[in-house]
């Protein structure tokens, strides 16, 4: 089956939480961050300033992918290799959605030869062009092959720039229970703005931010949202483990620590995992998600990827 390229998106459900106060100020060379936010009838503070330098060069290479680019790409790799035997002829064949091609020699076993090359050439460079741009490619239980951001790298190389988020969450779930600073901090990331996507449905991973965009724009969908919670929980409690759940048009956390018989959750390699859905409006504790949801959760249609 062709891989298609997955568009993450979400029905804002109806309980909307209320809205954050973001205030930003230019200090020296960094960019201070002061939000105010209501959390449990509470209102709170929290601040950090991140380097200019960081922000600029936050995933300066991650990009929306384009499938006609790449397969320019894999054409000039194709081309080079085929170079090599003489009298050999490459020739690209009309088709919009897939790089298709046909050789020509008068040498049949230079032809199986060749032919077997550049099948496992195609596979080799386009798993490395989509390594290189934070891409991968995964197959969802209904058995659909698509190409995402790779959330799992992604999150992992946000951690030294989102150090300084960390350390002011640290010091305000300091005395509290893990459940308690968990919850507080998914309904601080439900408060940022969701994002709507739908005019950019075309271009997949524009759609996603990573976190440091996400913060400095003050906006996101549900995989940025869980990306960034997810690099937040990965340095306050790195012991506990963590998966990005695939649902049809969503994404959300899952997140392995004890649960409740009332708690929604998944089961990863015979593990119950509590499920966290940071997205937003919806202000859901953890242990809660959307009616909607429920029935791919509840009977294992849905993907993953251990964070």
């Amino acid at each position: 089956m062709r891989p298609v390229l997955l568009c993450l998106l979400l029905i804002a459900p109806l309980c909307i939480a209320a809205p954050l106060r973001l205030s930003l100020q230019s200090e020296a060379e960094q960019l201070q961050f002061h939000y105010r936010f209501d959390d449990s009838e509470r209102s709170e503070e929290l601040m950090f300033s991140i380097d200019n330098s960081s922000l600029n060069n936050h995933f300066r290479q991650f990009r929306a992918l384009k499938p006609a680019l790449m397969q320019q790409y894999l054409w000039r790799d194709l081309r080079e290799h085929v170079a090599k035997y003489p009298g050999v002829r490459l020739r690209r064949l009309a088709s919009k959605n897939a790089l298709r091609y046909e050789l020509e020699s008068r040498d049949n076993s230079t032809l199986l030869k060749l032919d077997t090359e550049l099948a496992q050439l195609l596979v080799e460079r386009r798993a490395y062009y989509l390594h290189q741009y934070y891409y991968t490619e995964l197959t969802l239980p209904w058995g659909t092959k698509v190409i995402i951001p790779d959330h799992q790298r992604l999150m992992q190389d946000s951690l030294t720039d989102l150090l300084p988020v960390a350390t002011a969450w640290h010091k305000k779930l300091v005395n509290i229970t893990t459940r308690q600073s968990l919850a507080m901090l998914t309904n601080w990331v439900q408060q940022i703005p969701y994002q709507d996507l739908t005019d950019r449905n075309n271009s997949a991973g524009a759609s996603f931010s990573p976190p440091l965009r996400l913060l400095q724009e003050n906006r996101g969908d549900c995989d940025s949202k869980a990306v960034l919670l997810a690099a937040i929980l990965r340095m306050l409690l790195p012991d506990v483990k963590l998966a990005i759940i695939y649902l049809p048009k969503h994404a959300m956390l899952a997140i392995q620590l004890p649960t409740a018989a009332e708690d929604m959750t998944v089961t990863i390699e015979n593990k119950p995992y509590l499920l966290v859905d940071a997205t937003g409006p919806a202000s859901l504790a953890p242990g809660q998600i959307s009616t909607q949801y429920r029935m791919y959760t509840e009977s294992g249609q849905f993907g993953y990827q251990l964070l």
